[in-house]
């Protein structure tokens, strides 16, 4: 039956036309759509009713107002502009899978710590756990406001295990490149564009994410500039172009590698080519840092560099770590304590017993 004459909303999301009435009902990414006769404004609403509840039951559960997962969704579609928006959603839904259909008001800080001691019994890392916990804070404060209550605000952070970075020496990286430069020859690659992301980060010493968001009208190959964006959409500080830089990107522009890319597949690829397993990709960022503050750069310029808000940041991760730091505070104590050399030698019995005994008390 066609349509004739205009349009008209009588009610929510249903609509008289020349051919009766429309009726319509959201939920979610589900749109569904039903034809009534134009005196059936009451079937309509009733289907809309039954047809509703039954799509919200096919996702798990009702989607109810004030619920965790109706907020969730507000708050989810505010936060699409970021590039690492799949791991914040991510970390919602593990909220979402424990209350989802609990009132946002009646969460307490008490299911907030059940909650980790659940996830470390699954074993989920710490860092993950503390990211869950961080995004259903910036939940709150984004939906109530900056200053607003949350259930999170006087949960301590677990603690993390740190691991000493891995330095990847300059020379392990090129191999990595002409690794894969031999498998695009072979057609084992299809394309250069991986290696010249590859080139890209491990010459900017840039976060993926913010080579991600890199558009044509960023970079400036004239003037040697990349316009960097961070992940939140703004600007970050930009950088310019050494030569080991302008060939990176030469090859980046000539292999159209603009655009999102998958971590997951960039990492399986540099693996493949030599790059060290158990090394994350992120430590060619790393790399670089240690590298500008290891030649004698100023530690705001690194932090200008990194792109970190707090200088603190750039101290921490860029600082206490550098070998020719560490050798030049051990030299300056060095013949303190005058040892003499002696000729290592086995321990005798009365040595060894001394070892095994325990002090006087």
């Amino acid at each position: 039956m066609g349509r004739k004459g205009n349009r008209v909303r009588i009610a929510p999301c249903i609509y008289r036309d020349g051919s009766g009435l429309s009726a319509t009902v959201n939920v979610g990414r589900t749109v569904t759509e039903k034809r009534f006769p134009a005196d059936g404004i009451e079937d309509a609403r009733d289907w809309q009713a039954a047809t509703r509840l039954q799509l919200r039951r096919q996702r798990g559960t009702a989607t109810e107002r004030g619920t965790l997962r109706h907020d969730a969704e507000r708050y989810l579609r505010l936060m699409t502009h970021l590039v690492g928006f799949a791991s914040r959603r991510a970390e919602i839904r593990a909220w979402l899978a424990l209350h989802g259909t609990t009132r946002r008001d009646k969460i307490t800080p008490q299911h907030v710590q059940a909650a980790r001691v659940s996830w470390r019994r699954d074993g989920v890392a710490p860092k993950t756990i503390n990211h869950r916990v961080a995004s259903l804070r910036h939940l709150y404060r984004t939906l109530d406001g900056k200053r607003a209550y949350s259930p999170c605000d006087d949960i301590a952070a677990l603690a993390v295990l740190k691991t000493p970075p891995v330095v990847v020496p300059p020379t392990v990286i090129r191999r990595v490149a002409m690794n894969m430069r031999a498998a695009e020859a072979a057609g084992t690659l299809r394309s250069a564009k991986t290696r010249a992301r590859y080139m890209g980060l491990a010459s900017t010493g840039k976060r993926p994410s913010e080579l991600r968001r890199a558009q044509p009208a960023d970079v400036d190959l004239e003037r040697r500039v990349w316009n960097v964006r961070d992940g939140k959409g703004g600007w970050g500080p930009g950088v310019y172009l050494n030569d080991d830089m302008m060939t990176a990107w030469r090859l980046f522009v000539k292999a159209d590698a603009w655009g999102v890319f998958d971590i997951n597949s960039f990492s399986r690829v540099l693996r493949s080519a030599g790059w060290p397993r158990g090394v994350r990709a992120y430590n060619l960022r790393y790399a670089v840092g240690i590298s500008l503050s290891e030649s004698g750069a100023d530690l705001s310029d690194v932090q200008a560099h990194r792109g970190h808000r707090r200088i603190s940041t750039t101290r921490e991760h860029y600082v206490p770590v550098l070998g020719s730091r560490m050798q030049a505070i051990s030299e300056q104590i060095d013949g303190r304590l005058q040892w003499d050399d002696e000729p290592i030698m086995a321990p005798s019995a009365s040595s060894s017993e001394i070892a095994g005994s325990h002090p006087t008390r």
